[in-house]
């Protein structure tokens, strides 16, 4: 495994080392700030999100306000952490989120991710963070739904309805 700082020179690079999978992951995001500014950042960019077209989470707090807020999903990488344990514990929440909340691939649309790395806040778009974990874990998309998704839609459609009483009649 090779480390490397963050390549978002813009946006100021970490101290620490960062493992090369997690600096490539977060090359997707579209803004970057310091975490201090987290609760005026995330409710901007779920307003943008949804001024984009994506699909809402929610009507608006504001009644007066012209558009729905969109959803942001909040998590936190640790700088110092391998690409294995974000694989293995926080990618496999954001999909089943996803897919619970109905934000299917490609888009996810109508997430936006927030990721708090140190003390930094990365805006990706829930679609482009999941296609680029997915090809830097070596799995199709689809595959990482199959695997941590909810399983609703491919239950529902693949199994037969219960009788009455609603036993299995084998």
């Amino acid at each position: 495994m090779e480390d490397a700082a963050i390549p978002l020179p813009a946006r100021r690079c970490y101290l620490a080392d960062v493992d090369d999978r997690l600096s490539r992951l977060l090359e997707v995001a579209y803004r970057s700030l310091p975490a201090a500014e987290a609760n005026r950042a995330i409710s901007e960019a779920r307003e943008e999100a949804a001024a984009s077209g994506a699909a809402a989470a929610r009507p608006p707090r504001d009644v007066e306000a012209a558009l729905p807020l969109a959803r942001s999903y909040e998590l936190v990488i640790d700088p110092e952490g391998p690409w294995e344990r974000f694989a293995a514990e926080a990618l496999p929440r954001l999909v089943y989120h996803l897919e619970s909340v109905g934000a299917h691939p490609p888009s996810c649309k109508g997430v936006v991710v927030a990721a708090f790395v140190g003390d930094r806040l990365h805006f990706l778009r829930a679609g482009e963070m999941i296609r680029r974990a997915a090809e830097l874990s070596g799995v199709p998309v689809d595959e990482l739904f199959r695997r941590h998704g909810t399983g609703e839609s491919r239950t529902a459609v693949s199994a037969p309805p219960l009788p009455p009483g609603g036993k299995s009649r084998s």
